[in-house]
């Protein structure tokens, strides 16, 4: 090295030293910005439909902290007013039908990190036309920013119904008993209807099929056994529970019944016995626990804007970890979109429950008709009445 140059190093260095030092706090909070969430999903067979409406928010706190401060992601009544406004088919030309989003609170969200004591929502009571498009407008207007609008639109799926809303989506497979044609469950509900297992197995093709929906993309079936727990001393009941058993989730495009295949029922007896607790026998825990025999078959669909966004937010499972943005909100962030939520009825009258079978009932019970099986014994459920047709109620089921 010449000597001039570390003559220029050396200068270089020194005047680092005795140059006056630089602020160096970073803020790492940026300029607060308000941002908009909106998560919607309409429901033709409904009346009432709520909306969630909340703010993204930044603070010096961790996010936990800042969730569970009651409001801190809410808009107060003088900053959001949001309107529902019905478009005709061409999801642009208004009808004239418009309703305003109204306040209130929900109290029952469950448990957990981002946890509130009330959490508020908005809704709308209407009865939705499934031939007609819906777009929501919020009009937010924050101190220190902006007045902005924040929109989203969204179709109905759904068969349009003469009458109103949609076409009732129907359980094909397992079918009712006695008549077919019947809607209260046939004459005789003692007929074999929900078969999980044969005479001396499992089965292995349990298929269940549902009536296509109109516009629907992603079907996701399921069905839930319930059972009531009693104290045997005073015959007043303790406790009450279901345990939900996954048929699957699928894709579909047609016109006609959805079919979900067929699975070995094996997975829902291990299922039964992984969640429910065991119990000892009645006259030693003083529990009587009185499983159903009419269990209840759930279906979800979603509307193909809802599919696309579900398929984005589910859980990264590859090497490559970032997860794109999927949103149909214009000027903000979220979802607004339709689905169709169908089930067969369950309560002390009931009009087309399923039933178990008398083998499946039989290992539910008990566990001895499959060699193989031990999954419900430590359950100690006990049988059920059957369900007796009344001519004016309808069946009444245990």
């Amino acid at each position: 090295m010449s000597i001039n140059r570390s003559l220029y190093f050396t200068v270089f260095i020194l005047s680092l030293l005795f140059f006056p030092s630089c602020e160096t706090d970073i803020d790492v909070i940026a300029p607060k910005r308000d941002v908009t969430v909106i998560y919607g999903l309409l429901e033709a067979d409904k009346t009432r439909h709520y909306i969630k409406i909340n703010r993204a928010f930044v603070g010096e706190d961790s996010a936990s902290v800042l969730a569970s401060e009651p409001g801190i992601n809410e808009y107060n009544t003088k900053e959001l007013s949001a309107v529902i406004v019905e478009l005709g088919s061409d999801a642009k030309t208004p009808t004239g039908a418009v309703w305003t989003l109204n306040e209130t609170y929900s109290y029952n969200k469950e448990g957990g990190a981002f946890f509130n004591d009330s959490n508020k929502v908005y809704y709308f009571d209407a009865q939705l036309d499934a031939t007609k498009f819906y777009r929501i407008e919020c009009t937010v207007n924050v101190d220190g920013e902006d007045e902005k609008k924040v929109t989203a639109t969204t179709d109905i799926i759904g068969l349009a119904a003469a009458s109103g809303g949609i076409e009732q989506v129907r359980l094909l497979s397992p079918a009712l008993s006695g008549n077919a044609s019947s809607t209260n469950g046939g004459d005789n509900r003692d007929n074999d209807e929900v078969v999980l297992v044969n005479g001396v197995d499992y089965a292995s093709q349990f298929k269940v099929s549902w009536s296509n929906v109109t516009g629907g993309v992603l079907y996701t079936s399921y069905f839930r056994i319930y059972y009531r727990e009693y104290d045997v001393s005073t015959g007043l009941q303790t406790g009450y529970d279901s345990v939900t058993l996954n048929i699957g989730s699928r894709t579909f495009d047609t016109d006609e019944q959805v079919n979900f295949p067929g699975v070995n029922t094996e997975d829902y007896f291990a299922t039964i016995g992984r969640r429910v607790d065991d119990l000892e026998p009645a006259n030693i825990s003083g529990t009587q626990r009185i499983v159903s025999d009419t269990v209840q078959f759930f279906l979800e669909v979603a509307s193909e804007e809802l599919a696309t966004y579900i398929e984005v937010n589910q859980p990264i499972s590859g090497v490559v970890q970032e997860r794109p943005t999927y949103t149909n909100v214009n000027n903000g962030i979220g979802i607004f979109a339709s689905r169709v939520v169908s089930n067969t009825k369950r309560s002390s009258i009931l009009s087309d429950g399923r039933i178990l079978d008398a083998n499946t009932l039989e290992e539910l019970l008990y566990s001895e008709i499959v060699n193989s099986g031990d999954y419900t014994k430590s359950k100690s459920f006990t049988r059920p009445g059957r369900c007796v047709i009344d001519p004016e109620t309808g069946p009444d089921c245990q």
